[in-house]
């Protein structure tokens, strides 16, 4: 069994997370994490701050690096955290990264690919209108 937590809302993450570990403690199987980063999400905001005038172009560069640098270390306390809970439950993680891909729902699809039989995505009431059909094995929680 090949189960997966994919986690792309930094904030709030818990029912998601605990759904995979009691899914991977259950089947008595390792369980791998993922922390997504949209890339496009930081050059949006970047770029309607851009264009409203609030910044030049060199701050512009400045601000954008330094935000996504901000949200790699985000992932990296988040993908800790979990760790932390899923040890706890006696449940190892196979592998944890941070993905830095345009879209969500492609990158599922990669993770079918891969051989997942369940994956858990933990993702914002904002995000849930942008995600468009996710395969059958794939269940969206919405986080608030």
């Amino acid at each position: 069994m090949n189960i997966w937590l994919a986690i792309a809302n930094p904030y709030a993450y818990d029912k998601a997370m605990w759904k995979a570990i009691s899914e991977a403690q259950q089947a008595q199987t390792k369980l791998k994490v993922v922390f997504f980063i949209n890339d496009n999400s930081v050059n949006d905001v970047i770029g309607e701050l851009g264009q409203s005038g609030w910044l030049g172009s060199n701050p512009l560069h400045l601000l954008q690096n330094s935000m996504l640098e901000g949200y790699r270390s985000l992932a990296t306390d988040v993908l800790k955290r979990v760790e932390r809970k899923a040890k706890e439950k006696q449940v190892e993680l196979e592998n944890q990264k941070v993905v830095e891909k345009s879209s969500l729902e492609k990158y599922i699809f990669e993770i079918v690919e891969e051989g997942a039989t369940k994956i858990f995505v933990a993702g914002p009431q904002l995000l849930t209108t942008k995600i468009g059909d996710l395969p059958s094995i794939a269940e969206y929680i919405e986080e608030d």
